[in-house]
């Protein structure tokens, strides 16, 4: 038997329509000869969705989305078809939500529901959109924006309240006050300039100083010997007020003899005083230590300042000869 011409092109061509529909629809992401479900979704937008993009339970993919369709004229609703395994039980409140990743790759996850009915094949599933990762940035930024806005806002304010604050006539008073404070750091420059010139000249101010603390240092020192030669005129003075003359007389006769043990001690070797009025040598090292002492209170007098800081403004003095080592040398 033979086929005709004909007869072969219209079955390669049946097989090729065939071979076409299949391989359309595997493409789709359909599946002709497998077990399948259909789920229908309403959404108000799909952010994306396409036909192909997973349907996920758990983490796991039961499905994919087999088509999208306009419900209406202005795209307010959108219906959602959507291919699950039928091994696969959705109870009747289960949400099917729109979310994507961090890649921005959409898919559909179905939130499972407590209730014991379950969906059937063409039942349909509630519906919901997670936000993306643009509009939860949007909601973070908004208020940002807006706080930026009210201080953006402050600050033009600011500036408009300092250029009316700072008009010409502002200006030019303050260039005044300024040059007048130029003066009168000019005029303490001046004068704190006369006071370091007195102060190295002179010397007086110093040396009151010095001397002062000099006399209050004896007077301190000295403190216990006029509390006692106070108190011997008192009890003198009583003793001559109540003519008690001769117990007096008597007590110069013993302080006498005391002086005049005194004075045999002195002539005599033995002691301090006695070495310092028959010792030679102790006689010349007390005269070498007043002279040293004498040559150290003519420094204190003529170069104060190496002992007592008394500089205003830091100004380095300069160091005054005194008379003794100038006799020296001549």
């Amino acid at each position: 038997m033979k086929i005709s011409n004909e007869s072969k092109i219209g079955i390669l061509s049946a097989v090729a329509i065939v071979l076409l529909i299949l391989g359309f629809n595997i493409l789709k992401g359909r599946s002709l000869f497998s077990s399948k479900k259909t789920i229908y979704a309403v959404y108000g937008q799909v952010n994306g969705l396409a036909p192909s993009n997973a349907v996920m339970v758990n983490g796991l993919t039961v499905g994919n989305v087999l088509s999208l369709e306009v419900m209406d004229k202005q795209a307010g609703r959108i219906l959602v078809t959507l291919q699950i395994n039928k091994d696969i039980e959705i109870p009747k409140n289960s949400v099917a939500r729109i979310s994507s990743d961090l890649l921005g790759t959409r898919k559909v996850e179905i939130d499972f529901g407590n209730t014991t009915e379950v969906l059937k094949n063409k039942d349909t599933i509630y519906a919901a959109v997670d936000n993306s990762i643009t509009d939860a940035l949007k909601e973070q930024l908004s208020p940002l924006v807006k706080k930026l806005e009210v201080t953006l806002g402050a600050v033009d304010t600011l500036l408009i309240t300092v250029n009316s604050v700072f008009d010409t006539t502002t200006k030019n008073n303050l260039r005044t006050a300024v040059a007048g404070l130029n003066g009168t750091m000019q005029h303490l420059s001046k004068a704190s300039h006369s006071i370091n010139g007195m102060l190295a000249d002179n010397g007086s101010i110093g040396s009151t100083f010095s001397n002062f603390e000099a006399v209050s240092a004896n007077l301190k020192n000295n403190n216990d010997k006029i509390s006692n030669i106070l108190g011997n005129f008192d009890k003198a003075s009583g003793t001559l007020a109540n003519g008690e003359l001769d117990t007096a007389l008597a007590q110069l006769r013993g302080t006498v003899e005391q002086l005049n043990g005194v004075v045999t001690k002195i002539n005599s070797t033995d002691g301090s005083l006695g070495l310092l009025m028959n010792d030679k040598k102790v006689y010349n090292n007390l005269q070498h230590s007043l002279g040293s002492l004498n040559r150290l209170l003519e420094d204190l007098r003529y170069n104060p300042w190496r002992y007592v800081h008394l500089s205003v403004f830091g100004r380095k003095n300069k160091v005054v000869p005194i008379p003794s080592d100038s006799a020296q040398l001549q």
